[in-house]
């Protein structure tokens, strides 16, 4: 019976429908795994490079001087070939030596920025739209601001809600 039964499992087993995949992937992983990898890190490394520049003039005056993007990671809707949503992390730290002690203090702070997107914005859109030497600033698919002024948003909003240290 033991027998009968281990057997009829496996064969249940075997006739199973195959595990379903999530609808999204990573923008790096879109249409099949690493396919968009040069092109999404030349991207980041583009939008980093902007917030620095327009951080310099901007933000990184206020309560911290050192504020680098972490990472940015963009969600894409499978079959619309859409990204539906994306967000940055933003780290942030000031450090001083005291004095009388010679200690140094450290101070940080890390935001997860989310991107303000129309939904379903085509990825090949999404890419034209930040790829040029101002894409950071450019204005995003149907909103007519760029992802810099969410940022701004993000690391100076009311409070700083976004700040965790």
């Amino acid at each position: 019976m033991t027998w009968i039964r281990c057997c009829g499992l496996a064969v249940l087993l075997s006739v199973a429908p195959p595990a379903v995949a999530g609808s999204h992937v990573d923008l790096v992983d879109f249409p099949t795994s690493e396919a968009n990898w040069d092109r999404f890190y030349d991207l980041e490394a583009a939008l980093m490079r902007g917030f620095d520049h327009l951080c310099a003039d901007t933000i990184c005056a206020g309560d911290y001087s050192n504020y680098r993007v972490m990472q940015v990671r963009c969600a894409v809707q499978l079959a619309a070939a859409v990204v539906t949503r994306c967000a940055w992390v933003v780290a942030a730290s000031e450090l001083r030596v005291q004095p009388a002690t010679g200690e140094v203090q450290v101070d940080n702070g890390r935001w997860v920025c989310p991107v303000d997107l129309l939904p379903g914005v085509p990825v090949e859109q999404f890419h034209a739209a930040l790829s040029g030497p101002d894409g950071v600033e450019a204005p995003l698919p149907g909103l007519g601001r760029g992802l810099f002024d969410g940022l701004l948003g993000c690391l100076q909003g009311p409070g700083n809600a976004g700040r965790q240290g």
